[in-house]
């Protein structure tokens, strides 16, 4: 959904966006399928101008309260239209652990000297290599290169015992667009505020349309296709807050998994959707 929005809603306001509109198509689809560092990935290797960047980062960060209030809105809306196959369990002691567990694994962790040392050599030597591998394979962008080598690296058991790889990557997040702001120009942001809003609003309906017509003519239940739309849209953190609120209690793993598993697709669907835009407009 989110990667049919970005390429249609690219090619149909292209003209009124400007030369960077198939580049935010592809930072918001990458971004609605993933999460905020897919945006930062995607809008960054495309080379996305820092003040409309910056724009955009706000409008991305401003669309999962929102969606999230719209999509407890819509349950009641559109309840009646979907086939209920399975009602919500109750609250159990175990559910509840595991929701402490996620929350904590994403803003708490113990890390020792090794853990940093590595988690910081890492990083400095997938950009190395994926910078080399750019040079020679220019066809596919360095960030993609960077996005095999991290989900690769993941897989290795020794990198599955490293502790506070989620912690840190997030902080290194925040002072990247810290970073990014500060070398933002306000007026510039301002400027080019509306025809982005715009863009991602028509992304989200578009993704809105094809979630939930996908889930009703598939016969799922709304509260499946609720939690999947917003773990796209907001993450797995949204995604666990909406099962939580709605007392969606099995739908809370599932949809944290596949909020991270949006990570990992996210770039490769922001890029496909990017450069899809440009061929059509």
């Amino acid at each position: 959904g989110s990667f049919a929005g970005g390429v249609l809603s690219g090619a149909a306001l292209a003209g009124w966006i400007g030369p960077e509109a198939w580049k935010l198509s592809g930072a918001f689809s990458g971004a609605f399928a993933g999460g905020g560092m897919n945006f930062a990935a995607v809008g960054r290797g495309l080379e996305i101008a820092p003040g409309t960047f910056a724009a955009a980062a706000v409008a991305d960060n401003l669309s999962t309260v929102p969606y999230l209030l719209t999509q407890v809105g819509l349950v009641g809306v559109l309840g009646g239209w979907f086939a209920r196959r399975s009602a919500a369990s109750q609250d159990d002691e175990a559910t509840a652990a595991n929701v402490d567990d996620a929350r904590r694994s994403w803003s708490e962790a113990t890390l020792s000297i090794t853990d940093i040392a590595v988690l910081g050599a890492l990083p400095l030597l997938a950009l190395w290599g994926a910078r080399l591998l750019s040079t020679r394979f220019p066809l596919i962008p360095e960030v993609l290169w960077l996005t095999t080598f991290a989900l690769v690296v993941a897989q290795l058991p020794i990198i599955k015992r490293l502790r506070g790889a989620a912690v840190v990557s997030y902080f290194a997040l925040h002072i990247f667009f810290i970073v990014l702001g500060s070398s933002s120009v306000l007026a510039e942001v301002v400027e080019a505020g509306m025809p982005i809003f715009s863009l991602m609003i028509a992304i989200i309906v578009l993704h809105m349309l094809v979630a939930y017509g996908l889930g009703w003519l598939a016969r799922l239940d709304l509260a499946t296709v609720s939690v999947a739309s917003q773990a796209a849209i907001g993450g797995p953190g949204s995604a666990l807050a909406l099962s939580m609120a709605m007392k969606w209690n099995r739908l809370v793993t599932p949809g944290v998994i596949v909020g991270i598993f949006g990570y990992a697709l996210g770039n490769y669907l922001g890029f496909a959707c990017a450069y899809l835009v440009a061929a059509l407009t």
